[in-house]
């Protein structure tokens, strides 16, 4: 086994989503020598891992590309001729597993991202999804869950426990780091005034997200005056989202920030986050928005339920995001440090040292 393996990730698209965000910071501090195949589309992460020095392909599988993906795949993994080949998200599962197997690729990993109580990636967890999910894992060398909550959910579907490694997601809290000029900045750029309290939240304009409760639980404050809600992400559900804010007379208290490469920034901007959804493998924007100093109301994050104890600025929505978030209101809002178990567990070195670690085990077994 050669000091710097060869590793070649494919992953349906590198636009601004988590699980391509999380790619590319696993690609900040890898030790492998890093290739990445998109099979739709690029965008802002596949110029950041770009620039980063690492080889960006992408297919743009089309039309009457898509019946040759599995061959145009097979033909590429032949040239990078990589020690592991490693899948990201379902689509990358169904056209990337059967080519790294074509190409007689020594060592195929695949990351679960989106593994849901109900649902994988939007769709329905129906009987035939679960056949062929199984089918493709079988055919992998090993699985990295990104939370103890996806492994479980992994063992629900009869994935073998010792086929499965629990990778944390990393997270770069130097990146999240509070700046008051960013503050300013994205106040300005938003034109939402200097001394209003900003409630903000990350994530796809999607059913899942439950942006409609967000939007709700602060619509009381922000038709009484000296608030704001900062939304950044974008999504099928902005049109209907837009009309209740009309309906609930709060549209010129919403500012819509759309998709967004620079999350920190916007966190600066902010004084506390809300999240709504029920439905998360990891939680990254409760953690993210932790790592800014933040206060912060969730309805569900796996990752804290791991920690020891919850951070003092974490407020679990029990029943009402609106009273929680009134609790996280209450007083002096202000930003706290972050947790030192949260830096602990979450880092992106660690996370990225324990991916590599896994791609070492399995190179090694092979041999």
């Amino acid at each position: 086994m050669t000091d710097r393996l060869r590793v070649v990730h494919i992953i349906t698209t590198l636009t601004t989503g988590g699980a391509e965000r999380q790619l590319e910071l696993l690609l900040s501090r890898t030790t492998s020598q890093a290739a990445v195949i998109a099979l739709y589309r690029g965008g802002p992460v596949a110029e950041s891992i770009r620039a980063g020095g690492h080889s960006v392909q992408v297919l743009g599988m089309h039309g009457w590309r898509r019946p040759l993906a599995w061959l145009r795949l097979a033909r590429q993994l032949r040239r990078y001729r990589p020690d592991v080949v490693h899948v990201h998200l379902l689509a990358a599962q169904l056209w990337g597993i059967p080519a790294a197997r074509l190409a007689r690729v020594p060592v195929i990993v695949s990351t679960e991202h989106s593994l849901m109580d109900d649902t994988v990636e939007g769709r329905p967890r129906s009987g035939s999804l679960r056949r062929l999910y199984r089918i493709l894992e079988r055919l992998t060398h090993h699985t990295i869950a990104v939370s103890t909550r996806t492994a479980q959910r992994l063992a629900d579907w009869q994935v073998a426990p010792q086929r499965v490694t629990v990778v944390d997601n990393g997270i770069d809290f130097a990146a999240l780091a509070y700046s008051e000029t960013d503050r300013q900045a994205v106040r300005e750029e938003f034109s939402i005034p200097g001394s209003a309290i900003v409630i903000g939240a990350v994530g796809r304009l999607d059913p899942v997200k439950r942006m409609d409760e967000v939007i709700r639980a602060a619509a009381p404050r922000l038709r009484a005056g000296g608030h704001a809600l900062l939304i950044a992400g974008t999504g099928d559900e902005q049109a209907g989202l837009q009309r209740l804010a009309e309906g609930l007379s709060v549209t010129d208290s919403v500012y819509w920030a759309g998709a967004r490469a620079d999350v920190p920034r916007l966190l600066s901007a902010m004084d506390v986050m809300v999240s709504a959804s029920r439905d998360e493998t990891f939680g990254m924007a409760v953690i993210e928005a932790l790592g800014n100093g933040l206060p912060v109301v969730f309805a569900e994050c796996p990752a804290l339920e791991d920690l020891s104890d919850l951070p003092a600025a974490a407020f679990p929505a029990r029943g009402s995001l609106s009273r929680a978030l009134d609790a996280a209101l209450t007083g002096s809002v202000r930003r706290r440090p972050v947790p030192p178990e949260l830096l602990k567990r979450y880092s992106v070195e660690q996370a990225a040292a324990g991916v590599d670690e896994v791609y070492r085990r399995l190179v090694r077994n092979h041999d």
